[in-house]
């Protein structure tokens, strides 16, 4: 029997018999909370964060802690502007550029100095010093084909990509340098994995074509130079209609699914070998009746029961500032409680 969080990940990237399988909740939000941190403080303290994962562990004890879910953290850091809300992440106001002229201009952040990056690095060092004994940490970044959507804004990036495929190009160049030099800092800082939330590769927003040309082939170069593994995350769109696509990019250890995703045809397609991840629809917690939600999860846990590489996550983004705490301490009771039938 696997008694600890770093066992039960271990078991389950090695395919080994558990008596449940590991579990992560979505809280970077959540934390802020738990502890009565407003969202604008606790997104620009390192410690204020780490104290929110603190009460998180108190809470649900899960088998998984993120740094903070913040994606425009890094749009900042390239000059986009950010709004700050009471009970969500930040979000941008204003996209760092406004024209397909100025694209050239931009530069990439120092990762040892632009204020917002050194927060999200020092929340890793903060919970793997603090955490890191008990529980894996995951850092979470913004893929290198995602980062022009977020600095341009999404009109401004699929028209550069339509209309000047090298300026295009150059700009993924610069975007996959930052992303390297970042990620393999977050491995640096102690993280365990990556998530990459990756939804500028997806064929219903991005045609085929750029897809197959450009997208995949800056994300295999990007991913081959990172050290360390990768979890690709959904994105938000389901996945498996598309998973072969990225079966084949370097480092990637398991995909973490939508939670319209069917893990079944996921582990048909993806084989034995690789972690599946999911797919509890995290955003919903907040407003459906908890006895739907425990059946959704004892559902996931019996598709799942012979499935070894298998890690119980919630879908999507962050779990709603709203939620009841009774809910989540309830969902993960429920899955703590859990047990496999027999050691195989």
């Amino acid at each position: 029997m696997f008694k600890t969080s770093h066992e039960r990940i271990a078991a389950a990237i090695q395919g080994q018999w558990s008596e449940r399988p590991p579990f992560a909740l979505i809280t970077s939000l959540y934390g802020a909370r738990l502890t009565g941190c407003e969202t604008q403080k606790y997104y620009r303290s390192s410690e204020r964060y780490a104290e929110g994962q603190k009460a998180v562990v108190r809470l649900t004890d899960p088998d998984i802690l993120t740094g903070p879910f913040a994606l425009p953290l890094e749009a900042e850091a390239f000059g986009c502007e950010l709004v700050f809300l009471s009970d969500n992440p930040p979000n941008i106001r204003k996209p760092a550029i406004r024209s397909i002229a100025d694209v050239s201009a931009l530069e990439p952040p120092d990762i040892d100095s632009a204020p917002s990056i050194v927060y999200m690095r020092e929340s890793i060092r903060r919970l793997v010093q603090d955490l890191g004994h008990e529980k894996p940490i995951c850092g979470v970044i913004t893929s290198p084909v995602d980062l022009p959507a977020l600095i341009l804004g999404i009109d401004l990036w699929i028209e550069t990509l339509i209309s000047d495929e090298p300026l295009a190009q150059d700009l993924l160049a610069m975007t996959s340098g930052y992303f390297v030099s970042y990620a393999n800092a977050l491995f640096r800082d102690g993280a365990s994995f990556l998530a990459i939330p990756s939804l500028f590769t997806h064929p219903s927003i991005l045609f085929p074509d750029h897809v197959h040309r450009i997208i995949l082939p800056t994300l295999h170069r990007a991913f081959k130079a990172v050290s360390g593994p990768i979890v690709f995350h959904h994105g938000g769109n389901p996945l498996v209609p598309y998973l072969q696509k990225y079966m084949d990019l370097p480092n990637v250890a398991g995909f973490a699914l939508d939670h319209r995703d069917d893990l079944d045809r996921a582990r048909s397609i993806l084989g034995p070998g690789r972690l599946i991840l999911g797919n509890l629809n995290g955003p919903t917690l907040s407003s459906l009746p908890l006895d739907r939600i425990l059946g959704r999860v004892d559902g996931i846990l019996e598709n799942r029961a012979d499935d070894l590489r298998f890690i119980f996550l919630t879908a999507a983004a962050d779990i709603p500032f709203n939620t009841p705490v009774e809910t989540l301490k309830a969902i993960a009771e429920r899955i703590r409680s859990w047990q496999r039938k027999g050691q195989t």
